[in-house]
């Protein structure tokens, strides 16, 4: 366990570790946070369309209940391994389990500065932490860190070496079902009424970007298909590119 936390994590994580505690407090006030950024009228239109008053969807619950779920059962299997087994070998795994949770951590690091900096009213009118949606960039960060994992697993699993239609079905079921749940969160964000379009565009971008950064860092490998996320301006106002190359 002592290696696979010195392989994982290094000195900056300190320093993050820090701010992700003190980031539980709203340390800057609503009228002195320093950048404002309204709704686009698009937005405006599509939450009228689109957000059902007083909704709760289940994408709306606590964004961490379902990954927590899923570190703590991966870590009861590699610590009774390890107890059961004493030749058991569980550094891979409780790398990938400190790679799940410093995913998390910079994630809602990230989520939570930037929403103590913007202001921005929700659709709903509750507060002005609109600015990024965090539900869905925990999700897509938690989705993009499990089927990197997922997918290198059944690259390696030699079993399937003879059959890869059926790697490819499962590899393409992994990616629907992890970025099928979090665009549902997404979508569900936009119809409780509680984040616009962009909010959720940016959520998605940054969970996908941390996902995939911090598993390259932990597992020391490359991605292939890597998003290359761009954000321009128009005179039509601002504009979200994401391209996928698989």
């Amino acid at each position: 366990m002592l290696e696979s936390f010195n392989d994982v994590f290094s000195w900056y994580d300190g320093p993050m570790f820090l701010v992700y505690i003190l980031n539980t407090h709203d340390i800057i006030p609503d009228d002195m946070k320093p950048i404002a950024v309204g709704p686009l009228a698009a937005e405006q239109a599509l939450a009228r369309e689109l957000a059902v008053p007083g909704s709760s969807s289940l994408g709306s619950m606590d964004p961490f209940r379902i990954p927590n779920m899923i570190l703590m059962a991966r870590s009861a299997h590699a610590l009774g391994r390890g107890l059961i087994d004493d030749n058991a070998d569980i550094r891979g795994e409780m790398r990938g389990i400190l790679g799940l949770y410093k995913t998390l951590v910079y994630t809602e690091v990230i989520t939570k500065t930037v929403k103590s900096t913007v202001y921005r009213v929700r659709p709903n009118q509750s507060d002005t932490r609109s600015f990024f949606s965090g539900h869905t960039s925990a999700t897509f960060a938690a989705s993009s860190y499990l089927n990197r994992e997922i997918d290198d697993a059944l690259l390696r699993w030699s079993v399937l070496d003879d059959y890869p239609l059926l790697r490819t079905t499962l590899r393409g079921s992994a990616f629907a079902a992890l970025y099928g749940w979090a665009s549902y969160v997404g979508y569900s964000r936009m119809r409780d009424n509680h984040h616009y379009l962009l909010d959720v565009l940016i959520g998605a971008a940054i969970g996908t970007l941390m996902g995939n950064f911090i598993y390259d860092s932990v597992s020391g490998s490359g991605s292939d298909y890597f998003p290359d996320i761009g954000i321009h301006s128009s005179e039509n106002g601002p504009q979200l590119s994401v391209t996928v190359a698989l």
